[in-house]
């Protein structure tokens, strides 16, 4: 019964022995999991933006192409330029209100520009002390003159002589520009500071908010505007020395010009679409800008036998609001007839339909080169 036993065990321990080197060397040739190298991952795509400032890619602009129209959303926008800026928005209309310091006014010490009762005390005092353009005064020996004068310069210590003249500051006069921007859904323009910018097809809703042709948008800041069509990208520059923001419109509109035009807008369009109203204020700056045409705005309106409303009277009545916000678009650079000289009512024979190119019908008129 012992040797049985002890055989047994010999085969059992026999067979162990012949499959516990048959499962190492499975286990050996089993190949090892392959790592990726690093320099085969897969890198992270870049992001890509359609808008540059200045050569670098912008990120924070929410944009849209539509029609070929770059449209950007005015809040995006304004705070890519001006991060300090003021945004608020609801119901469809965005208001913006930025300032900027622009310039520090320095005042010098010059010789005969002191108070008069500093001047005294200049005159009674050393010649050699007294504050004189391109002179010089000595630290701490400056009684009687105002507490400006009686602390060291910066980085000088008492009794030190410290330059005065042109280029020593004693007043300053700090200069802002500001930028207020209204901006409506669904309008076709923007005015910022009092200016009218025309806007197209007009201001269209974005992911919730307002935007605008990024062209009108970067005229706001100043910024000049390039398209890259190879690849189809839209290039923002920063003019040297440029205000931040465009010139409020007083000091843009010319009074006399804005007077006939809005006129001149009314009495042919007054009841036109806003697009018909800045064909025909056009039509009145083409020919401004023609030699063929005189040279300022009243004897281009009163020229014999062109405007109607000029030999009727009709020219001087008051223009409707939307007729004074053409004129201001036109003036801004606004173009829907950029070539056009004539214009009359649509399907008439006249003149210009006989014997100028056609160019385009807009509501009640025909516009002719």
């Amino acid at each position: 019964m012992k040797k049985r036993a002890a055989s047994f065990l010999l085969a059992s321990l026999a067979v162990v022995s012949l499959v516990l080197p048959a499962l190492a060397a499975t286990a050996v040739e089993e190949p090892p999991v392959e790592e990726l190298p690093v320099e085969a991952s897969p890198e992270i795509e870049e992001v890509q933006s359609a808008i540059r400032l200045d050569g670098e890619p912008v990120l924070t602009v929410e944009y849209e192409m539509r029609g070929g129209v770059c449209y950007a959303t005015v809040n995006s926008f304004v705070t890519l330029m001006d991060a300090e800026a003021m945004v608020e928005e609801e119901n469809g209309v965005v208001r913006v209100n930025a300032s900027t310091v622009v310039e520090v006014v320095e005042f010098p010490i010059q010789e005969g520009s002191l108070p008069d009762e500093f001047q005294q005390a200049a005159d009674d005092a050393d010649q050699t002390q007294v504050p004189m353009d391109g002179g010089w005064m000595a630290a701490g020996e400056t009684q009687g003159f105002p507490d400006m004068f009686q602390e060291p310069a910066d980085g000088m210590t008492e009794g030190e002589a410290a330059p005065v003249g042109t280029d020593t500051p004693v007043a300053a006069d700090v200069v802002m520009d500001d930028l207020n921007l209204v901006a409506v859904e669904g309008e076709q323009y923007l005015v910022a500071n009092g200016r009218y910018l025309y806007a197209g097809d007009g201001l269209i809703q974005l992911n919730g908010c307002v935007a605008a042709p990024i062209r009108v948008l970067a005229k706001v800041f100043n910024v000049n505007v390039d398209f890259d069509p190879v690849n189809e990208v839209v290039m923002l520059t920063r003019q040297p020395g440029a205000q931040p923001y465009l010139d409020a419109g007083w000091e843009t509109y010319n009074n006399d010009t804005l007077y006939w035009l809005s006129r001149i807008i009314n009495a042919e369009s007054g009841n036109q679409s806003l697009e018909g109203k800045i064909a025909v204020g056009n039509v009145v700056m083409n020919r401004l800008n023609n030699p063929r045409f005189p040279d300022t705005i009243y004897e281009v309106l009163f020229q014999k036998n062109q405007f109607t409303p000029a030999a009727s009277g009709s020219i001087y009545r008051e223009p409707n609001e939307e007729s004074v916000a053409a004129a201001k678009m036109v003036m801004d650079g606004a173009q829907v007839m950029p070539t056009a000289l004539f214009f009359n009512a649509a399907g008439l024979k006249s003149y210009a339909a006989r014997t100028r190119t056609y160019v385009a019908t807009i509501g009640n008129h025909a516009f002719y080169e």
